[in-house]
């Protein structure tokens, strides 16, 4: 089943080229597009000069998606998607109410099984648990659509291998967005205390420099100098292993904390801190009041130069920090890693996916498919979504929807494209007009290329990988730390350990796994 729209796609290419020798062949000289592609100017199939069948044929999709708001009058992606269908008209596009609340990843993955065994799986829906979705037949491959569009190969790398099933065999899913994480500095922390803000070409060492002249100060002041979250992702940033989200080595499919030593010294590094005060949580409750009074968020309340922002929380943290709290901070690019490491931000990606049922209806299929692909990587998708800021800026403060609010609900994200001219579009770069309520998400990082490239294609979080998932929710890599700074630990003594006990889990997981 999965398997036949791959061939039907692969005859209908082969018979376009045949058609197009015999054109050749006949005398006929015209330009012709590639097999596949859609004429810009005309809409037509280049190959049949008609319009496509999915285009003109009534067609039906249902679509399946919890993420902002029941409500698809002030939910942005549906506001997009009807976008899509004033210009398809032919299609209708039906949202599946079951999947409209929040709920679980499980819970969904179940929703969506059982709905495929009663034969109404969506023809589109997020793909919670993707490993699983795949094995469970559930999913559509996408490879004979995306080798035959030609914007697909703007795709960044590490998002493709996302894409990709982990047996390599087929393509389940395409992100609708990345969201990474990356670094924040408070700026008037630096300069109230005379401390030079560095450039946003920045390396390791400005940044350890510049947490240590936050350091000289913090014995005898309210503030401390924060820091980069490299405990997720350090194995990876520090030593190159590949993926290393908390240590998971994704080429031999096992965690490697023994040969993530530079992390390990960055462990050493911030235990030593710990004891020293330089942190604010690590210090004793009664320390810590005694040299903050009742503050309980070292960021927000101005405490730390340091700190992190996540892509799909910068609407709200701006407007809390920024808007409200009038503090004066900035976003910075990953400084760029030492010897022996990768710069590189890390993330998630949400996927979408087609249902494998389309497998039976090649018209319908390419039909979700330009669908997919108007909501993920697109061009002409992208400009639309965006284009919605416009529509829903400058609004009454009591409008049930404003741009002013939920910023990141229309982004969505950073797209998984990493073509330069796109990109230029996106409205983090773009910037808003300096008398717009917007403006003060006009950060100048944004506009640094590499940076935006790094946005797009970030090391993921491997939730594509059976079991990875389920085997992190025992692992807290803080814990490592905690041997080091409080038993006195050596980093290369318990890094073995660890990766011991995790590839056991992960085994133990991965033979549960294999019995379902």
């Amino acid at each position: 089943m999965k398997k036949r729209i791959a061939l039907l796609i692969s005859i209908s290419l082969l018979l376009s080229l045949l058609l197009a020798a015999c054109s050749t062949e006949s005398g006929n000289t015209e330009p012709r597009n590639e097999p596949g592609q859609v004429s810009e100017e005309k809409g037509t199939d280049p190959e049949s000069n008609e319009v496509p069948e999915w285009q003109t044929k009534p067609i039906e999709l249902t679509f399946a998606l919890r993420f902002y708001g029941e409500n698809d009058d002030t939910n942005p992606i549906y506001l997009n998607i009807k976008k899509f269908t004033e210009k398809y008209p032919n299609i209708k596009v039906v949202r599946d109410r079951q999947f409209a609340v929040e709920q679980s990843d499980t819970d969904e993955l179940e929703i969506l099984t059982a709905k495929a065994m009663e034969g109404k799986l969506p023809d589109i829906f997020y793909s919670p648990l993707s490993a699983e979705a795949y094995d469970r037949e559930l999913t559509l491959d996408l490879t004979p659509f995306l080798e035959a569009d030609p914007e697909s190969k703007w795709i960044s790398e590490h998002a493709r291998s996302f894409m990709t099933t982990y047996d390599g065999k087929e393509i389940y899913g395409i992100p609708w967005m990345s969201v990474s994480q990356f670094p924040a500095l408070n700026l008037g922390l630096l300069k109230e205390n005379n401390i030079a803000i560095p450039p946003y070409n920045w390396t390791y060492e400005d940044y350890e420099h510049l947490r240590k002249e936050v350091a000289k100060l913090t014995p005898n002041n309210p503030i401390f100098p924060g820091m980069i979250e490299f405990i997720d992702f350090g194995p990876h940033y520090f030593d190159s292993i590949p993926n290393g989200w908390k240590g998971f080595n994704v080429d031999t499919r096992k965690f490697d904390f023994t040969d993530s030593k530079k992390f390990g010294e960055w462990l050493d590094l911030v235990s030593k801190e710990g004891k020293e005060g330089l942190h604010f949580w690590d210090m004793k409750e009664g320390d810590r009041k005694k040299k903050v009074g009742n503050l309980a968020w070292p960021w927000g309340d101005g405490l730390e130069a340091v700190s992190n922002v996540w892509m799909y929380a910068l609407s709200s943290d701006v407007n809390e920090l920024i808007k409200k709290r009038k503090m004066n901070i900035d976003i910075y690019p990953m400084p760029q890693a030492p010897d022996g490491g990768t710069t590189s931000l890390h993330g998630y990606y949400d996927t979408l996916s087609l249902s494998s049922a389309l497998s039976d209806d090649p018209v319908k299929a390419e039909a979700a498919f330009q669908l997919l692909k108007w909501l993920t990587y697109g061009v002409e998708g992208l400009k639309s979504r965006w284009a919605l800021i416009d529509e829903y800026t400058g609004l009454p403060e009591d409008a049930p929807l404003r741009a002013e609010d939920r910023l990141m609900d229309f982004i969505q994200g950073w797209p998984v494209t990493t073509d330069p001219e796109v990109l230029k579009n996106h409205p983090l770069v773009k910037g808003f007009k300096e008398d717009s309520e917007l403006a003060i998400f006009n950060f100048p990082a944004f506009q640094n290329v590499e940076f935006q490239q790094m946005l797009s294609n970030p090391v993921p979080f491997p939730r594509n990988i059976p079991a990875v998932a389920k085997a992190y929710e025992t692992l807290d890599p803080w814990k490592i730390r905690n041997q080091i700074r409080d038993e006195g630990k050596k980093y290369s003594d318990i890094a073995p350990e660890w990766d011991a006990l995790m590839n056991k889990t992960l085994d133990d997981y991965m033979r549960e796994y294999n019995k379902k």
